[in-house]
């Protein structure tokens, strides 16, 4: 079927002159008609509907033009097939109406077939019934689609009949912009003015660019152009337009993450990631402390350490922690933060042939495993946590408005604000690692971090090497023994070691994941205790300082027998006698008005002669000498001390020894007896008692494990 335009039909016998009234003359007649293709649109109107009259002087004109090829269209079937071709990549809001009025055809198409009858009477009865009115043949409209449609007219009906029947789908394919994204408000120096405002400020609305804007430029399109400018603009340039304004937001959407970020990682240990960040929860405090974590990339293991900040010190303590539970690694790989770079940091990891290699400038995404890891843990620990305060502004404004919304509600249901103290958190965060490292993970094959370490060696450190390197000083690193102890913090930490030293400097470094315990060394670096702060620990310090007595005791009589072996070796009486003659002779020769002493002779009487040769006992050295070592051995004899055992469990097993005892009516002596009574009214009895129980403990099984390790 041919088919011409409305401008061909002006003229023709039945037909106006003018091509406007040609058009409502085919209309009248109810000539088939289909969109006309290319520039300025319209209908055309199917040749062999015409009236024969008509149809002949069409004909006849378009033979007379000679040159005029016969109308070459394509077949009906042809173009319906291109036209749902291109049609079936619509998308959005196009879509949404194309399935929307061919829903509305499909419907059509089943009542005409009930309906019977030619075209048009049936395009006005449905249209009729679509309205509400009667009909012998009963259409039902779903909802969403009367909701899309309230009217349906008879012309857009028709309009969308013929078309698919023409063009397919494409007839009801609505067209896109005619400049397909190109908007007057983007071009030119107009649009790199908009550009550079919407990529240098993003938080601009429209308005904003649009008023900035409009006072460079005099002749610019409306606001609303605008709006639809920049509106298409994002999105089509979603991606772009994330990676100028908010870089890491574009790393977590869009940034390519072909690959795996652990392959080449074969072992345990062979690389760590360390990263830190400050929690989401207000502390009991009013502080929002820094966490900071470390994850074995082979096995997924991980630990976390809550700090005031993030400092060197923290870092260099929570490695110490991972050493000392899951071996040495390779390499730790961290960001060149400060507290990252710190020097003491390279130089404990230097000393322990620790690699350190970091991450370029700005690139979180080089250690992805503990970004996740300390993300995971902000979002399923710490959302459930009181005195969450949200991951961002957003989050945190919109916990303030609830708690205030509440408040003017007078909610007295309201919870209380129970928040945690950092060592809560720490112990929490520990549990919270233990049921991850028990749990199997779908990336290490359905197996659980602790199987994964199992299957490999370690490599361990001495405990003291790790003390030297790895726990930071304390307040200079130099502190003066006292007679409490050891003053850090506000705390006094203290040991039997300690006693005798009392007044000397010694080295101080502490234990960042737990702040009751140090290590002391002395100047020369040994090693001399790890001291406690029993207060802060929550223990009577009572018999570690009893202890510290005795001790005190033992090293000050060390001490002066040494001094007292080096004095017996050297006569001072003697060399005083020696210095005063020495000075006096100095004096005379250097005086010339001393007046020599004249010489004497001895005076003799019968009295003085009886007085002189009368008895006196005489004292042998044999007998002198044993009176010294009698002495000597008193003073040694030291005062009687009950030997404290050195742990809570070896204390509680001591007593439970001396409990059998008693219950087989063995009589203990006083000092044990003092002892035995004392203990089991304090509160470390009890606290043993429980442990021992769950864990089935018995005395020789402490002591003897003890013992051994002692031998």
């Amino acid at each position: 079927m041919q088919y011409v335009p409305a401008s061909e039909l002006a003229g023709l016998p039945g037909f106006p002159g003018s091509a406007r009234r040609a058009r409502e003359a085919a209309a009248r007649m109810g000539l088939p008609s289909r969109p006309r293709g290319g520039r300025g649109g319209g209908l055309e109107y199917a040749i062999d509907a015409l009236p024969p009259a008509a149809r002949l002087a069409l004909a006849a004109r378009l033979t007379a033009a000679n040159d005029a090829q016969p109308i070459r269209t394509a077949s009906v079937t042809e173009s319906r097939a291109n036209g749902t071709a291109r049609s079936a990549h619509a998308t959005g809001w196009q879509k949404e109406w194309q399935d929307s009025v061919a829903r509305v055809l499909v419907l059509f198409q089943r009542f005409w077939q009930a309906y019977g009858g030619p075209l048009t009477p049936a395009l006005t009865a449905f249209c009729h019934v679509w309205a509400g009115g009667l009909s012998p043949i009963n259409v039902t409209v779903p909802d969403d689609l009367r909701r899309t449609f309230p009217r349906l007219n008879y012309k857009s009906l028709r309009t969308w009949h013929l078309g698919v029947q023409e063009r397919g789908l494409a007839a009801i394919t609505p067209r896109e912009h005619h400049r397909k994204g190109k908007f007057a408000a983007l071009a030119g120096d107009v649009g790199a003015a908009v550009l550079a405002l919407l990529v240098d400020k993003p938080h601009l609305s429209a308005t904003a660019i649009y008023s900035a804007v409009a006072t460079q430029f005099p002749d610019i399109p409306s606001e609303r152009a605008f709006r639809r400018a920049l509106a298409h603009w994002k999105d089509k340039n979603a991606q772009l337009f994330e990676a100028v304004t908010n870089p890491d937001s574009w790393r977590n959407k869009y940034l390519s993450a072909a690959g795996s970020a652990s392959e080449g990682i074969t072992r345990p240990n062979q690389l760590w990631q360390m990263d830190s960040t400050t929690g989401d929860v207000m502390l009991a405090d009013g502080r929002r402390h820094a966490v900071v974590g470390v994850i074995d990339v082979f096995t997924r293991r991980r630990l976390f350490l809550v700090t005031r900040t993030s400092r060197s010190g923290a870092i260099m303590s929570l490695i110490r922690r991972a050493i000392a539970a899951w071996g040495v690694p390779a390499a730790i790989k961290t960001d060149n933060g400060q507290d990252y770079v710190a020097a003491q940091l390279d130089a404990a990891l230097l000393g322990l042939g620790i690699e350190h290699p970091l991450c370029q400038p700005f690139s979180p995404q080089q250690k992805p495993h503990i970004e996740r890891a300390i993300g995971a843990l902000m979002q399923e620990y710490f959302e459930l946590l009181e005195g969450y305060v949200g991951h961002s502004v957003a989050d945190r404004k919109a916990i303030e408005a609830r708690r205030a919304f509440s408040d003017r509600l007078f909610d007295k249901e309201e919870p209380l604000d129970l928040r945690m103290t950092p060592e809560q958190l720490q112990a929490g965060i520990d549990a919270y690692c233990a049921k991850l490292h028990a749990s199997t993970r779908p990336e290490l094959g359905g197996r659980t971090p602790e199987q994964m370490a199992l299957r490999h060696p370690i490599a361990t450190v001495p405990e003291r090497a790790l003390d030297v390197l790895l726990a930071p000083s304390a307040e200079g690193g130099i502190r003066t023994v006292g007679k409490k102890g050891i003053r850090i913090g506000g705390g006094f930490y203290n040991h039997a070691h300690l006693g005798g030293l009392e007044g000397r400097q010694v080295q101080v470094k502490v234990d960042e994941a737990n702040l009751g315990r140090c290590w002391v060394f002395d100047l020369d670096g040994a090693y001399v205790c790890e001291a406690l702060d029993y207060e802060r620990l929550g223990f009577s310090s009572a018999e570690v300082a009893a202890e510290r007595k005795a001790h005190q005791a033992k090293a000050l009589r060390e001490s002066k027998r040494e001094l007292k072996a080096v004095t017996r070796k050297f006569d001072t009486r003697a060399a005083i006698q020696a210095i005063h003659a020495t000075r006096t002779e100095e004096a005379v020769a250097a005086s010339p008005n001393v007046v020599p002493l004249r010489r004497t002779a001895a005076h003799s009487s019968t009295g003085i002669d009886s007085i002189t040769t009368a008895d006196t006992p005489k004292v042998s050295d044999e007998q002198l000498a044993a009176a010294q070592a009698a002495l000597a051995a008193r003073a040694e004899k030291p005062a009687p001390v009950i030997t404290l055992h050195a742990t809570p469990q070896e204390r509680y097993a001591r007593w439970l020894q001396l409990e059998a005892r008693v219950q087989a009516g063995e009589a203990l002596a006083a000092e044990e007896r003092n002892w035995f009574e004392g203990y089991a009214n304090g509160p470390e009895w009890g606290a043993q008692k429980r442990f021992f129980e769950v864990f089935g403990l018995t005395p020789e099984q402490v002591l003897g494990t003890q013992a051994a390790g002692a031998a």
